[in-house]
C-alpha cells in the first residue's frame, strides 16, 4: 500500500485493545489513530480521523458491535471497512456481520497476521465474513485441488507443492489452472482470496 492504512480501535477491554494497538503500530504501512473503550464516543469522534478500517468487538455497553456496524456503514458506505473481532465462534454471528456490512469477521483467537490480512484483503474489496456462512458451492475443488490450494496459501513454490505430492510441477500447474477457473481467479494470490471468501480455506491454512 502506498500510504499507511488508518485504523481506529474499539473494545471496552483496554489492555486487550491496547495489545492489538500495539502489535499493529510495528507495521509500517498501518497507523493506529484512535482508540475507543465506548462505541457513543466513537460516533461522536470518528469523523475527526477518517479512518479506513474500524477494528471493533461484538459485545459492548450500550450498542453492540453489529447495530454500530450499520450505523457506521449507513454514514460512511463502503469508504469504511469494518473488521469484527469476537470471543464467540457462532454461525448466527457470522451471519449478522455478513448482512450488516462488515468487511471481516474474524475469532479473537486469530493471530496478529490473520488480523492485519484482514484489514490489507478488505481494504481490496474482499469480504471476508463467509467462513462459516453464505459458502457458494465450495465442494466444486477436488480433494487435490484442496490440497494445492492450501499449500498456495502457505506460500508455498509450484516446486515445492510438487516435491511434497509427489507430483511432477506440469501436474501442480495443471491443478492451479483448474482451481483459478473454478473460482473464477486469475493469479494465485486470487485464488487463495477466493478460497478465504468461499469458505474453501479457513484461518489456519496458511500457518
Amino acid at each position: 500500500m502506498e500510504s499507511s492504512v488508518k485504523v481506529v480501535l474499539l473494545d471496552d477491554h483496554y489492555l486487550v485493545m491496547e495489545g492489538l494497538k500495539n502489535r499493529l503500530q510495528e507495521e509500517s504501512d498501518i497507523q493506529v489513530v484512535a482508540a475507543f473503550t465506548d462505541p457513543r464516543e466513537l460516533l461522536k469522534e470518528l469523523p475527526r480521523y477518517e479512518p479506513d478500517v474500524v477494528i471493533m468487538d461484538i459485545s459492548m455497553p450500550h450498542i453492540d458491535g453489529f447495530e454500530l456496524t450499520i450505523r457506521l456503514k449507513r454514514e460512511y458506505g463502503s469508504k469504511l471497512k469494518i473488521v469484527i473481532l469476537s470471543g464467540y465462534d457462532y454461525e448466527e454471528f457470522y451471519r449478522k456481520a455478513y448482512e450488516a456490512g462488515a468487511s471481516a469477521f474474524l475469532s479473537k483467537q486469530a493471530t496478529y497476521g490473520q488480523i492485519i490480512n484482514a484489514i490489507q484483503m478488505s481494504l481490496s474489496g474482499h469480504v471476508l465474513v463467509t467462513e462459516k456462512y453464505a459458502r457458494p458451492q465450495p465442494d466444486k475443488l477436488t480433494p487435490t485441488e484442496r490440497e494445492v490450494l492450501k499449500a498456495i496459501a502457505k506460500e508455498k513454490t509450484n516446486k515445492e507443492i510438487a516435491e511434497e505430492m509427489g507430483v511432477s510441477q506440469r501436474t501442480v500447474e495443471y491443478h492451479l489452472a483448474s482451481i483459478n477457473q473454478k473460482l473464477g481467479a486469475k493469479t494465485r494470490i486470487g485464488a487463495v482470496v477466493r478460497g478465504y471468501e468461499r469458505g474453501i480455506l479457513g484461518w489456519g491454512d496458511d500457518d
